[in-house]
C-alpha cells in the first residue's frame, strides 16, 4: 500500500530509518518469501565496509596492469556490472601513466569488431564481469574474445590477459579458474547490480583508471555516515526519498534529470537504478535523460525535476535560470549540489537508499526486476529458433509510401496499413502524460544521438509527451523494467538494422554478434507487446545513419498530423 512521507509523524520517521539499518525486509513485503529474499539483497548496507580492508588487493592489481605495460583494458559485462565502470571512465577519465578503460556492452557487431581489429595494435587485458555469470551479452563477449587471444598469444598465455568479477560459485568463476584468469574478484552475494557501484563491480574500475581509492572510500563513508542520522529532515537520504516519493505518489512519475556537463554520465547509473528499483506493479519513476530543455509550458503536470549543480560551473554555463523558470511555474524542483567529481562516491550511496525507501512509499519491492527475465526468455527462444531453422520467423511489412520495413505490436495490428497510420495513431493514443522510447538497437553513434535528440525534442513541442533514449541490448539491463512494468501510458519505436556484411558466429553461440543482435530487440518487442504497449519495429537499411533521418522525417510529418 503507498502512501506519502508526509502522512506520517516524526517519531514514525525515525522509527522507518531504525528498521531500514536494522536490515527490516517488512519495509517493503508482508509476504515471508518476499521478505527473505530482499533480505539477500541488503548487502550494500554494510558492503563498503567488507571491501575496505581489501582495497590495497584492487590497487595491487591495477599496478600490475601498468607494470605489463597493458595499453587498454575492455571491460566485459552488462548494467549493474558495467554502468558504473562507464560513468567513471566518461567522468573522471584515465589518470597520466593508467590505461585506457573501454566498457564493451554491446552486441552491436560493428563495436565488437572494432575492438578486435585493435587488438594487435594495443596490448590489451580484459576484465569479465557478471554477478550471475551467466549473462548472454558477456559470455558471447568472453567465448568471441578468449578465441582471439589465443590465437594472439597462445592457448596457455591467454588466462594472462583476464581477469574476472563474479558471485562465488557461478560458471564464469569456474571458467576463470580452470583457464587460469590472471585475477578473479568475488563479489557479494548480497549486492544486487544496480546496488554494486561501491562494491568490486565499481572500485575495481576506479582502480584501473587511477582514481585514488582510499578517498573515493573516505568521500562515500562520509556520506553514509550521514544517511545514519536517525532526524528524518537532516538524513540527506530520507530527504531525497520525501521528494521522489511525495510526488511519485501524487502520480508526478516522471523524474526529469538534467545535469551540468562533467558529471552527464551519471544519468546511466542513475536511470537503472531508479527504473529497476521502482517500476514494476504499473507504477514507478521513469527516469527522463537526456531531453532538451524548454520553456515550462511545453513540460506536462506529471513531471518533477532534479538537477545536479558543480560548484564550480559558470552561472552563465549552468542551467540556473531553466530552474528558476521551472519553480516558478510551480513545477517541483530538488536541486543536487557537487563540490567536485569525486562527490559522486558519496552520491552513489545516496541515491541507492533513497531510491530503496521510496519504494517502501510507493508500496513495491525496490530489490527484485520481475519483468526483465520476460525479455531474456523471449530473447532465448528467439535465437534458439534462428539457430534451428537458419532464419527467424518473422516478417516485416513494406511501407508503400517510405518503403521502410516495419511491424506493429498487437495494440497497433489495425494500423499495419502503412507507417505514418501506426505513428499517428500511436499518438492519438498516448496521453499527454505518458511516454514515448526510442530503442535503438544501432552502434553507439553521435549521429544517431542527435538525429533521435531532434525527434525527442519535436514530439515534446508537438504533442508534449516526455521521452526516453537508449541503446540495445544497453537498456534492456537498465531501464527495460520500467518499460513492461511501471506505468501503462507508454509506447516505444525500436530501430534495427540489416546486416552491413556475413559476420562470424561467435565460438558455441551458432550465431553472429548481428544475429544475436537482432535477437535481443525481437524478443524485446515480443515482451513489450505481451504486456499490451504499442510498439513500431522499424529495421532500417544497412547505411542506418541515413535510414534513421529519413525515418525522421517521416516521425515529423506524423507527429504534425
Amino acid at each position: 500500500m503507498f502512501y506519502r512521507p508526509s502522512h506520517i509523524d516524526a517519531a514514525d520517521k525515525t522509527q522507518l530509518l531504525q528498521r531500514f539499518w536494522s536490515k527490516d525486509a517488512s519495509l517493503w513485503s508482508n509476504d515471508a518469501n518476499v521478505q527473505e529474499s530482499i533480505m539477500n539483497r541488503l548487502g550494500w548496507l554494510d558492503c563498503l565496509e567488507k571491501i575496505k580492508p581489501n582495497l590495497t588487493e584492487l590497487i595491487d592489481f591495477a599496478d600490475k596492469l601498468r607494470s605489463i605495460n597493458i595499453e587498454r583494458v575492455i571491460w566485459l559485462g552488462m548494467g549493474g556490472s558495467s554502468l558504473c565502470a562507464q560513468v567513471l571512465v566518461d567522468v573522471f577519465g584515465v589518470q597520466k601513466g593508467y590505461p585506457e578503460l573501454c566498457v564493451l556492452d554491446t552486441t552491436d557487431p560493428v563495436v565488437v569488431q572494432r575492438y578486435a581489429d585493435e587488438l594487435s595494435k594495443k596490448k590489451t587485458f580484459f576484465v569479465v564481469a557478471s554477478k550471475s555469470g551467466t549473462t548472454l551479452e558477456t559470455r558471447a563477449h568472453l567465448a568471441f574474445f578468449w578465441q582471439k587471444v589465443v590465437d594472439l598469444h597462445g592457448q596457455g598465455n591467454a588466462g594472462d590477459f583476464f581477469a574476472a568479477i563474479t558471485d562465488s560459485g557461478t560458471a564464469l568463476e569456474t571458467f576463470a579458474s580452470e583457464h587460469g584468469f590472471s585475477h578473479i574478484f568475488s563479489g557479494e552475494s548480497g549486492v544486487g547490480g544496480r546496488y554494486s557501484a561501491l562494491s568490486v563491480f565499481g572500485l575495481v574500475a576506479a582502480a584501473i583508471i587511477g582514481i585514488p581509492l582510499k578517498q573515493a572510500v573516505s568521500i562515500a563513508e562520509e556520506v553514509i555516515a550521514q544517511c545514519r542520522v536517525p532526524d528524518w529532515d537532516l538524513n540527506p537520504a530520507s530527504r531525497l526519498a520525501t521528494f521522489l516519493s511525495e510526488y511519485g505518489v501524487q502520480n508526478k512519475d516522471k523524474l526529469t534529470m538534467f545535469f551540468d556537463a562533467p558529471v552527464r554520465s551519471f544519468g546511466l547509473w542513475l536511470e537503472q537504478l531508479v527504473a529497476e528499483s521502482t517500476g514494476k506493479e504499473t507504477v514507478g519513476l521513469v527516469p527522463i535523460i537526456g531531453e532538451t530543455t524548454g520553456i515550462p509550458g511545453f513540460y506536462g503536470a506529471e513531471r518533477m525535476f532534479i538537477y545536479f549543480r558543480m560548484k564550480d560551473t559558470p552561472v552563465e554555463d549552468s542551467l540556473d535560470s531553466f530552474v528558476d523558470e521551472l519553480q516558478r511555474a510551480d513545477f517541483p524542483v530538488y536541486l543536487m549540489q557537487l563540490q567536485d567529481r569525486m562527490d559522486l562516491f558519496g552520491m552513489f550511496f545516496l541515491w541507492e537508499m533513497a531510491v530503496a525507501l521510496t519504494g517502501h512509499f510507493l508500496g513495491i519491492n525496490p530489490f527484485d526486476e520481475p519483468n526483465v527475465l520476460s525479455a531474456k526468455q523471449k530473447t532465448s527462444e528467439v535465437l534458439n529458433g534462428y539457430v534451428k531453422k537458419g532464419s527467424f520467423d518473422m516478417e516485416f511489412w513494406v511501407d508503400p509510401t517510405s518503403q521502410f520495413n516495419f511491424r506493429t505490436s498487437e495494440m497497433l495490428a489495425a494500423s499495419m496499413k502503412g507507417l505514418s497510420r501506426a505513428m499517428r495513431d500511436t499518438f492519438l493514443a498516448l496521453p499527454s502524460w505518458g511516454y514515448l522510447g526510442f530503442l535503438a538497437y544501432l552502434p553507439y553513434d553521435s549521429e544517431v544521438d542527435e538525429i533521435i535528440s531532434e525527434m525527442r525534442h519535436f514530439i515534446r513541442q508537438e504533442r508534449g509527451f516526455a521521452t526516453t533514449f537508449g541503446y540495445g541490448p544497453r537498456y534492456l539491463h537498465s531501464t527495460g523494467q520500467v518499460h513492461k512494468g511501471g506505468p501503462m501510458s507508454s509506447a516505444f519505436i525500436i530501430f534495427t538494422r540489416q546486416k552491413e556484411a556475413e559476420y562470424p558466429s561467435v565460438p558455441g553461440f551458432d550465431a553472429s554478434f548481428w544475429h544475436i543482435q537482432f535477437a535481443q530487440a525481437v524478443g524485446d518487442f515480443q515482451a513489450l507487446s505481451d504486456v499490451g504497449k504499442r510498439v513500431i519495429h522499424i529495421h532500417l537499411p544497412a547505411d542506418y545513419r541515413m535510414g534513421l533521418r529519413s525515418f525522421s522525417k517521416v516521425f515529423l510529418r506524423a507527429a504534425r498530423l
